[in-house]
Formats: C-alpha cells, structure tokens, sequence
C-alpha cells in the first residue's frame, strides 16, 4: 500500500472534521446573530451525514492497513475521488437549502478543485473541476427554471438574483474561467514539486552509493592496517616483556611509549572499522534480552579500571525494568563506552552513578558522573565523529571522539534517544531512551 496517498486520504478525512464544524458555525452565526432564515433540517441531516461519512472513511482506512489487503495507489485514488465528488454533491444540497448560487460559500468549490489538484492527476482533477461545475450550473439551471424550489437567504439577500440572467451569466463566466486557471496553476506547481523531489531522490540515492563505496573502502583499508599494527604490536609486546634478553633503562622508556602509542592506534582503528561496519550493515539482528543482566556484566567489565582510580560505581535499577528489544552486543557497547568515559574523566575517589527507570514504553538509562565536565558551547558537537571536548583533549591524550558517536549511531539504529546534559568541571549525565518493543 502507497503509504504517502493513505496518508492523503487520512488528510482529507481530516479537512472533513474542520469543515463540519466551519459549517454549523457558519449556521449558528447567520441563523441566530444576522438573523437569516436558514432551512435547518437539511443543515443538520447534511452535518450528520458527513460525520457519518468521515467514520466509515477511518472504519475503512484501518481496515485496509491492519486486514494487510494490497492496494494498489490507483485503488487508493479512486477511494480518494470518490470521496471529493461525495463532498462536491454535498456542498450542492447545502447551497440549495442555502441560498443557491446567492449564498457567497459557492467559493468552496474552488477549495475542492485545489484539494483535488494536490491529491490528483491533472486528467483526474480537470474531470473534478468538471463534475463540481456542473453541478453547481444544474442547481443554479434548475433554480432559474424553476424546476426546483429556491430557498433564499431571507435577511441577507434583498433581490431575486437566481433569476437575473446577467449576473448569473457574468457570474459562471468568472467561476468557470477561475476554476479551471487555478487547476492548472495548482497542477503546475505540484508538477514542478514533483521533479524537484525527483531530482533530490535521485541525487541522495547516488549520495548513498557513494557513501556506501567509500565506507568499503575505509573498512578494507583500515582492516590492513589493522592488521600490520597487530604484528607490530607483537615485536613491541615480545620486547616490552624482556623475552628477547635484558634492556636498559633508556630502553625500556622507548619501548613502553611505543607499547602504549600502538595500544591507543589499535582503540582507534577499532573504533573506525566498528563504526564503518555499523554503516555498511543495512540490518541487525535484534531479539529480546536482559538489560538488567547486561548492566551487571558491564559493570563486570569495568571494575578493574574503577579500582584503579579508588571510584565507586553505584546501580540503581527499577524492579519492573528487565527484558528490551535490540541488539545485545551493540546496546552492552553503548552502555560499555558511556561507563568507561564517566570512569576514564572522573578524578580519583569520585562515584558513578547508573541509573536505569521504567518509563511504559521505554526505558531510560542515566549514567551521571562528577568528571571535568563538558564545556556548554561544545555540548552540541560531542556526538560528532572525531569530536573530543577541549577540555579532554588538552588532559587526556587516550581517546579516538569515535565512542560517542559510535553510540549514537547505534542508538538511533534502534529508535531511541541518546543526549547529554554537563557542568565544566561539575560533572556529566549522559541520558539513554531505548524502546522496549519492536
């Protein structure tokens, strides 16, 4: 099913509403405060059909999406012309209990002439236009002969002008001249929309197919890298643990800042073939799990480094929060990489605190520490790729700005939210919203 002309018919399911309730305003305004005598059983019966109208409309749209029933968008049209030449007979039968061609509301055919020009084929909006015109010069015909009775709006209109030849006939001549040049100035312009949005379309499936390239290649070429730097960490690591004989004190210092020069290029190459996987990769494969059990092992995890800077990580988890819908590994690396930067930026003796709280649909995870913060001016920036704080950056050389960007993108991948709010030198919180169901 065209999901963008469903959501066309739910708007003009929607105009319908609006236009319910313009007209017993309408009716209550003229009838009780100008004092013009309206017919009011065939205004009432007229409201409440469209209401009528407008239930079976949504009855019949929910039935299509949820019942999966395949329709076609030429299907979906004709349910939508269907609907606009229903309101046209309509706004006829109130015009002729309403005044007739004397009631100044026969502008509204021009609104459905627009509406059927946004939501139609030209061929199928000029066929509109065609069918409102001639229904309005029925009823002005059948008036004029009176064939059929005029009810005038007593108390607005003083003359019998559905029986003056001249002004009815200057009056068809601008309506008819008038709807059929805003067709096609509306039609016009949807058509120069159309190409537009075209063009764009095209233009950012290519961006992607670039993008998509050009992420391949990184991967390839990072994965070699990759490669080579594990085999020199290997000559490092057998040299930094003395296995080829004894080294002096000079050499020691060189080899241990080559050691942990190469652990650093390793963390980031890691972080960049992560992160351009995570692109490259259309779908994951997401299931139900424990989010409570996979906050344990990750604290697990960072316990070590925790200690070693004499810092307390304190959990409060809400008893109704436990099972989510998402991709274990991805998720435990997002809650990993938040973890250790409270860890890695929080002075020695400090506590980190994990929140995790139910909140119906979702759950929210807060991991709030008492670091260096982060300056206000660069909040908005921190979840760029390559993004480190200036504060950071001047302290702590160890750290690729891939992490929170890695996050984030992993977040998003499952419809959640990921922010941060942070006082320089006061501490960070950073928010996490994940969905617990598909």
């Amino acid at each position: 099913m065209n999901l963008r002309i469903v959501r066309l018919a739910h708007w003009l399911i929607r105009l319908r509403w609006f236009a319910i309730i313009g007209i017993y305003i309408a009716y209550y305004i003229a009838k009780h405060f100008l004092q013009i005598t309206i017919q009011d059983l065939p205004v009432y019966t007229i409201i409440g059909f469209l209401i009528l109208l407008n239930v079976l409309s949504i009855s019949f749209l929910k039935y299509l999406q949820k019942s999966g029933v395949r329709k076609s968008s030429k299907d979906i049209k004709r349910i939508i012309n269907f609907q606009i030449s229903t309101d046209l007979i309509v706004l006829t039968v109130l015009l002729h209990y309403t005044g007739g061609v004397e009631n100044p509301f026969i502008i509204y055919y021009i609104f459905h002439m627009i509406i059927g020009s946004i939501m139609l084929s030209t061929k199928e909006s000029f066929l509109q236009t065609s069918f409102a015109l001639f229904l309005l010069g029925s009823m002005t015909y059948l008036e004029y002969l009176g064939v059929v009775q005029h009810y005038p709006l007593t108390g607005f209109i003083t003359t019998n002008m559905y029986t003056n030849f001249t002004y009815l006939a200057c009056t068809g001549i601008i309506f008819i001249s008038t709807s059929y040049f805003v067709v096609y100035i509306t039609r016009t312009i949807i058509k120069q929309a159309e190409k537009h949005e075209a063009a764009y379309l095209q233009a950012n499936s290519k961006l992607k197919q670039r993008d998509k390239v050009k992420n391949e290649y990184v991967m390839r070429v990072t994965h070699d890298i990759k490669g080579h730097i594990t085999a020199i960490q290997s000559c490092v690591t057998v040299l930094n643990q003395k296995l080829t004989g004894p080294l002096n004190q000079q050499q020691e210092d060189f080899v241990s800042r080559a050691h942990k020069r190469i652990q650093i290029l390793n963390k980031f190459i890691s972080d960049l073939l992560s992160i351009t996987n995570k692109r490259l990769l259309e779908k994951s494969e997401k299931k139900y799990f424990s989010l409570k059990n996979s906050i344990e092992e990750i604290i697990k995890m960072v316990e070590d480094s925790a200690q070693g800077k004499n810092i307390s990580i304190i959990k409060n988890i809400e008893p109704s929060v436990d099972n989510i819908y998402g991709e274990p590994s991805s998720i435990e690396e997002v809650l990993s990489n938040l973890l250790q930067n409270a860890i890695k930026y929080s002075p020695s003796g400090k506590i980190v605190l994990i929140n995790l709280k139910d909140q119906q649909e979702n759950i929210l995870i807060e991991v709030i520490d008492n670091g260096v913060g982060i300056p206000e001016h660069e909040i908005p920036f921190i979840f760029n790729e390559f993004y480190r704080a200036s504060n950071v950056k001047a302290n702590i050389k160890d750290g690729t700005g891939l992490g929170l960007a890695i996050s984030k993108h992993i977040v998003e991948d499952h419809g959640g939210k990921i922010w941060v709010e942070s006082i320089e030198n006061f501490g960070t919180t950073f928010y996490l919203l994940l969905k617990k169901d598909k």
